[in-house]
């Protein structure tokens, strides 16, 4: 049935009624909405009012210390001396030990000059007795050489006074015959007597002639004396070096150590047949061991021989450190590295338990080098600086508030860094809780917190 006017008046009015209650109920939840945002906001506003914007933070003084530049490096402990002991001789082996018995292996401890071993000798002995022989039979040979020729001197000093004799005896008969003949001459002798004194002068003549000719005799003798001893010298100087030869090669049967050390290798056994070629035994030195390490050249002014101190550490002594000091710089850099190669040298404990040194050739080492120690300097911890763009800042406490105050820093030490410029003994600053502050922040004090074990 359709609907009548007045039923669409009155329809109409329901739902005008209908949206202005729907719109009132709208109003009203947006206007209770907004009264309660705005009593949010005030009570919030009423608690900022009161809330502390400070910052809890941890302070320390400022004090000194003691820093030092040190320098670490990597190396390997070496031995100062390592030797392959070979005989000199050939010969079998016939010992491997000590004169107690104990026999030369890895790990025995020797001492410069103890025998270590021996080779069977009889070769050496037959030697050295025909040797010491031939040197009797040469002194014996030098010895009649030596006596002929002093022999041949007294008969040459009897031929010399023979000569003397014969000599003084021409020179009187040549004066007689002078004399005769001027008798002769001036009718005042006879020729008979200077016929006499012609004779006689002959005579004398003669026998001068035969005195000088037994003179040149005995001196080519004695010439031909000193020509055997000579020869007789040769030949004791032959056996006696030939004595001396047999002697050295019967004391080279006889192997001592040639240092104080450790055997490190055993390379034969005794019975065996060496050579002069044949190595014995390996024997390191470890009295004194040595690390070489790399150190920059821009570094090595301040590396002085005898002076510069280092420690060394290894893994295979944890918690020890050891003195030690530069020995010396070696004499080329490394053009690839630029590098100098820097030795140290450490005394060598001996472990009495064990009876073996503590610290062996082939270990790993660290090697700390003080290049300069800093006393009494302003230092700070190295975690306190915080660093903004190119400074490095420390907030320092002004009251209840904080300055970021710039520091120049220098060496670091454990831990420490030398504070240049900025602080002073005495300031105040923050040691914890400084990340969170800026210039100007209000600070609240508390303990700082340690860590436990």
């Amino acid at each position: 049935m359709p609907e009548t006017p007045t039923q669409l008046k009155t329809g109409k009015f329901s739902l005008g009624v209908t949206l202005l209650l729907v719109a009132a109920i709208i109003g009203g939840a947006g206007y209770g909405a907004k009264w309660y945002s705005d009593r949010q906001r005030e009570q919030s506003k009423n608690v900022q009012g009161k809330r502390d914007d400070s910052v809890t933070v941890s302070t320390a003084t400022v004090t000194t210390a003691n820093l030092k530049t040190v320098l670490t490096f990597n190396g390997d402990i070496e031995a100062m001396q390592t030797v392959q002991l070979q005989p000199k001789v050939a010969g079998r082996l016939l010992k491997l030990e000590l004169e107690d018995g104990t026999p030369v292996e890895e790990g025995v401890v020797v001492q410069q000059g103890q025998l270590i071993a021996q080779l069977d000798d009889r070769e050496y002995v037959a030697q050295l007795d025909s040797a010491k022989a031939h040197l009797a039979s040469a002194e014996a040979a030098r010895a009649v050489a030596k006596a002929g020729l002093e022999e041949e001197k007294a008969k040459y000093s009897s031929n010399l006074a023979a000569t003397e004799s014969a000599q003084a005896n021409y020179e009187d008969k040549e004066r007689e015959q002078k004399r005769m003949a001027g008798l002769v001459a001036g009718n005042a002798g006879t020729q008979q007597s200077l016929d006499q004194a012609n004779t006689a002068l002959a005579q004398a003549k003669a026998q001068l002639d035969q005195a000088k000719a037994d003179e040149a005799g005995a001196l080519a003798k004695i010439t031909s004396a000193e020509a055997a001893i000579q020869q007789s010298e040769a030949t004791y100087a032959q056996a006696q070096a030939a004595l001396e030869t047999a002697e050295l090669n019967f004391a080279e049967t006889r192997i001592y150590s040639p240092l104080r050390g450790v055997v490190s290798a055993k390379l034969v056994d005794p019975g065996v047949m060496i050579s002069s070629a044949t190595p014995i035994v390996t024997i390191v030195s470890m009295a004194t061991v040595k690390v070489v390490v790399a150190v920059p050249v821009n570094h090595l002014s301040r590396v002085i021989p005898g002076k510069t101190h280092a420690t060394l550490t290894t893994p295979a002594l944890p918690g020890r450190e050891i003195d030690c000091v530069v020995e010396k710089i070696y004499p080329t850099v490394d053009t690839v590295t630029r590098t100098a190669q820097v030795e140290f040298r450490v005394k060598n404990e001996m472990d009495e338990a064990s009876k073996t040194f503590l610290l062996r050739p082939g270990m790993y080492a660290t090697v700390a080098v003080l290049l300069e120690e800093r006393n009494d300097v302003v230092a700070i911890d190295l975690s306190l600086p915080v660093r903004n763009l190119d400074k490095s800042l420390v907030f320092v406490c002004q009251g209840d508030t904080v300055e970021a105050v710039p520091v120049k820093l220098g060496t670091t030490f454990r831990g420490l860094v030398e504070v240049l410029e900025g602080l002073k003994p005495g300031d105040e600053i923050v040691v914890q809780g400084q990340h969170r502050l800026t210039n100007g922040s209000k600070i609240r004090r508390v303990q700082p917190e340690t860590s436990g074990n």
